[in-house]
């Protein structure tokens, strides 16, 4: 917190002290008002006093309320009000002779009020110390999204690309043109993977580009057309998403996919409409696969990833029956 606001709130805290501390002096006694001078040395010693259990409180005792010693913290804090109380008393009694010091009604209050004056130090100290640390707790938070975000986007697509050598090892000899090609897809997707995801967002079309490539790859290995069907916009154009959001969907459909007579095997759409996207992916699955029927951390990783990026702005449905594994995503993207 900047000096100038500290000395603000000093400032209010101390200007409200000292009216109430003149409104409780000027009280008339048998219906004669005291004159300023009168009361002047009381309310000097009244703010001597308050300032000593204050900023007591402030600097010092605020240690044990926030290291939680809390029964050192009460202890010392009505140790303190007892003993500053009896500091000060013998003044009053000097400057006003009337006073009676040992009056039981002229020494509770006081103890009472000193401790109250404490507390507050210590409050106005915990206020100043909260507001102070919000912005480093708000970009410790975001250091510390932005770092689990890395993370998870790390962990999309691993062993995808063990297995595309492999696939792509084999067509060397029997296909090289093709294992040439797929090499090259292969590298752009490395490429985009590695300096295109650094963004929080990528544009859309350029994240379909990818998906076309996995799924090209994946042919390598299903060598059926007909094993995946999709549909995506032709035209997306002004229109932005995470980057690798998408993926581990489809390639958890393409892991614990089950190839049945039926086909197409995996089916997925894209569509876009003014700032929402819908995304839809279809896949048949082993209905006694239990990795399948809970999500696999590739679906955890996703599922995490839309409530860090997209919070309240996602509607997510899963659907698991008669050995069709079907995710529906609507995302508001602006």
């Amino acid at each position: 917190m900047k000096l100038s606001l500290r000395l603000f709130i000093h400032s209010i805290y101390w200007s409200v002290f000292l009216m109430f501390t003149i409104m409780s002096g000027i009280t008339p006694k048998s219906g004669v008002w005291p004159s300023l001078d009168a009361i002047t040395p009381h309310i000097l010693v009244n703010w001597i006093w308050a300032a000593v259990i204050f900023y007591l409180f402030y600097f010092y005792f605020i240690r044990f309320f926030e290291k939680r010693l809390l029964v050192r913290y009460l202890i010392f804090s009505v140790v303190s009000s007892v003993v500053i109380t009896f500091v000060f008393l013998p003044v009053h009694k000097y400057l006003f002779q009337e006073f009676q010091i040992f009056n039981y009604r002229m020494f509770l209050p006081p103890i009472f009020g000193t401790f109250i004056i404490g507390q507050t130090g210590c409050l106005v100290r915990g206020f100043e110390n909260w507001f102070t640390n919000v912005p480093l707790k708000n970009e410790l938070e975001n250091r510390n999204l932005r770092n689990e975000l890395e993370l998870l986007k790390s962990q999309v697509n691993p062993h995808f690309l063990f297995n595309t050598l492999n696939n792509i090892d084999s067509l060397i000899l029997s296909s090289p043109d093709k294992a040439s090609d797929s090499l090259i897809t292969l590298s752009e997707m490395l490429r985009y993977m590695i300096y295109e995801t650094k963004t929080e967002v990528v544009p859309l079309e350029n994240e379909i580009n990818y998906i076309r490539s996995y799924i090209k790859l994946q042919n390598l290995r299903y060598r059926s057309s007909e094993y995946v069907e999709y549909h995506f916009p032709e035209v997306c154009e002004d229109i932005s998403i995470a980057p690798l959001l998408l993926i581990p969907v489809i390639e958890n459909a393409y892991k614990h996919s089950r190839e049945l007579n039926k086909k197409p095997v995996i089916f997925i759409k894209l569509n876009c409409l003014q700032n929402k996207l819908f995304f839809t992916c279809e896949n048949t699955y082993n209905s006694h696969s239990e990795i399948q029927k809970s999500g696999g951390i590739g679906l955890e990783n996703f599922t995490r990833r839309l409530q860090l990026i997209y919070p309240q702005k996602h509607m997510l449905n899963i659907e698991r029956e008669n050995g069709i594994f079907k995710l529906e995503l609507e995302i508001v993207l602006s």
